[in-house]
């Protein structure tokens, strides 16, 4: 199981993202069996994030485009940050005062050690520093 993380999928949407290609590369090594993935999983919280922030860096058309495909994706199984991973989320926000991590991003954590899940697509290196691991592997 892969964590697909907002920073993911703004890469993946905007072609002037500095991770873009690597984002495209990797979907297409999936897409095409090179690369085995039983189950790739976000929350919605990823999903409100991702919404915002292609909103403001791309525009209100392709952000509405995205969630339209996101949403209808039976690829993607989007799971809801119920009450049991919210608390353990603030707990873990709480826990690591000396890192600068999002809510969202404990949300995150929170979900994928519930889900035993280790690998998050994602350029962001707060995962690694929680113990996960970031595909596509940096060269």
């Amino acid at each position: 199981m892969i964590f697909i993380d907002t920073s993911a999928f703004l890469a993946l949407v905007n072609e002037k993202d500095k991770n873009h290609a690597a984002a495209v590369q990797f979907l297409e090594e999936i897409k095409n069996g090179k690369i085995r993935v039983k189950k790739l999983i976000t929350s919605d919280y990823i999903i409100d994030e991702t919404l915002t922030r292609i909103r403001y860096s791309v525009g209100h058309n392709e952000a509405v485009e995205w969630g339209n495909d996101i949403l209808a994706s039976r690829v993607i199984e989007k799971i809801e940050i119920g009450s049991e991973i919210f608390g353990y989320a603030w707990e873990l926000f709480r826990t690591y005062y000396d890192k600068k991590l999002s809510f969202t991003d404990c949300t995150s954590f929170a979900l994928m050690k519930k889900r035993d899940i280790e690998k998050a697509f994602s350029f962001d290196g707060d995962f690694e520093k929680i113990g996960f691991f970031l595909l596509p592997l940096r060269k």
